[in-house]
């Protein structure tokens, strides 16, 4: 998430990692789509949730932009969405219950999503505009436990994080352009077993 703040730098973006030798899955973050505007990142990246499978895993790729109002940085409470984005919202909310039915108990199932529904304790800042706040975050959870995700991959938060809650682990992965808070850019590496365990490593960029 967070790729670029406009089209010429989703460009720059797609043109960085065209010569990757891997396949590239986009995850929108708040810098990419608003209250406003997700045609415009579907215009350039297609699908904003899906899924796909890379040898035994499955992922599930979740826009957190439809789970709430992140247009306000400094907003004290969390703003509601407006009524085309709730739309969406629940399109959204109701292909997970449908792909649920997808994944049997013993599935490996990772989500991917930009904003993380908890704060680790040591979070620096109470702001809503860091987590998915309820309605969304309850509704999301009970989705997640539905689906068998016991691990969720997610970003925003410019550190790198790695801690428990609700029943899955959740493995935020630092910046690799700005660090609001100091710490070290960089990104983060999974491992994942057979057996669905994950191992998170933070590599430093320098």
């Amino acid at each position: 998430g967070d790729m670029a703040e406009n089209q010429h730098g989703w460009d720059d973006v797609k043109r960085l990692l065209r010569n990757l030798q891997a396949p590239v899955y986009y995850v929108p973050g708040n810098h990419d789509v608003h209250t406003f505007d997700l045609a415009r990142y579907r215009a350039a990246f297609g699908k904003d949730y899906y899924t796909f499978r890379v040898k035994h895993v499955n992922f599930v790729v979740i826009d957190s932009q439809l789970l709430g109002n992140y247009d306000q940085f400094g907003a004290p409470v969390q703003q509601p969405l407006p009524p085309q984005m709730a739309r969406e919202s629940k399109r959204m909310l109701d292909w997970m219950r449908d792909r649920a039915a997808n994944f049997s108990d013993d599935s490996i199932v990772i989500g991917l999503q930009h904003i993380p529904a908890y704060r680790s304790a040591d979070f620096p800042d109470a702001k809503p505009y860091w987590i998915i706040s309820d309605p969304y975050r309850s509704q999301e959870i009970d989705l997640l436990h539905a689906m068998n995700v016991r691990h969720v991959f997610a970003g925003h938060w410019h550190l790198a994080r790695l801690f428990d809650a609700d029943g899955i682990t959740w493995h935020i992965g630092p910046a690799t352009s700005w660090l609001p808070w100091g710490g070290e850019l960089g990104f983060a590496m999974h491992t994942i077993s057979p057996d669905g365990s994950v191992q998170t490593e933070f590599v430093d960029l320098n």
